[in-house]
C-alpha cells in the first residue's frame, strides 16, 4: 500500500508538476503581454503629456494672437476714426479753398478795374500834362509852331516822327 500511495503521489506530482508547467506556459506570454502592455502605457502617458504641453502652449499662442488682434482692432479703430476727422478737416479746407479762390477770382478782377482806370488816369495825365507844357512853350515863345507836336511823337535825327514809324 506504502507503494500504492508513492506511486499515487509520484503521479499527483506529476501531474501537478505538469499543470504547473502548462500553467507557467500561460503565464510566462501573459507577463511579456503585461510588460508591453506597461511600455505601451509609459508611452501613452508621455505622448498624454506632450499633447497636454502642447495644447497648453497653443493655449498661450492663441491668448498672445487674440491680445495682439484686440490691441491691432483697436488701432485700426483708432486710424479710422482719425482718418474720419482728416477727411472732414480735408472738406473744410477744400470748401476754405473755393472760397479763397473766389475772393481772389474778385479780387482780381477788381484790380484789373482798378488797373485800367489807373491807366487811363495815367494817360489822361500825361496828355493833359503835355497839353499844358505845349501852351507854356507857346507862351513863353511867341510865335513858335507847337502844332506838329503830339505825344504820340518822338525825335529822331533832329525829326518829329509818330512812334509807330520809329518802331518799324
Amino acid at each position: 500500500m506504502a507503494q500504492k500511495a508513492k506511486e499515487e503521489a509520484n503521479k499527483r506530482l506529476h501531474d501537478v508538476s505538469q499543470a504547473n508547467d502548462e500553467v507557467l506556459n500561460q503565464v510566462v506570454p501573459l507577463r511579456v503581454k503585461i510588460i508591453d502592455l506597461e511600455e505601451a502605457a509609459k508611452t501613452s502617458e508621455a505622448q498624454q503629456k506632450k499633447l497636454e504641453n502642447q495644447c497648453i502652449d497653443r493655449e498661450q499662442t492663441l491668448g498672445k494672437t487674440e491680445a495682439a488682434l484686440e490691441g491691432k482692432t483697436s488701432e485700426c479703430s483708432r486710424r479710422a476714426a482719425e482718418n474720419a476727422t482728416l477727411q472732414a478737416k480735408v472738406q473744410e479746407l477744400m470748401v476754405a479753398l473755393a472760397s479763397k479762390e473766389q475772393e481772389m477770382t474778385t479780387q482780381a478782377a477788381n484790380f484789373k478795374v482798378v488797373e485800367e482806370k489807373l491807366n487811363e488816369e495815367a494817360a489822361t495825365g500825361f496828355v493833359d500834362g503835355f497839353a499844358e507844357a505845349l501852351v507854356q512853350t507857346a507862351c513863353a515863345n511867341p510865335g513858335i509852331d507847337v502844332s506838329g507836336c503830339s505825344p504820340l511823337n518822338e525825335v529822331v535825327d533832329g525829326k518829329i516822327v509818330p512812334l509807330e514809324a520809329s518802331e518799324e
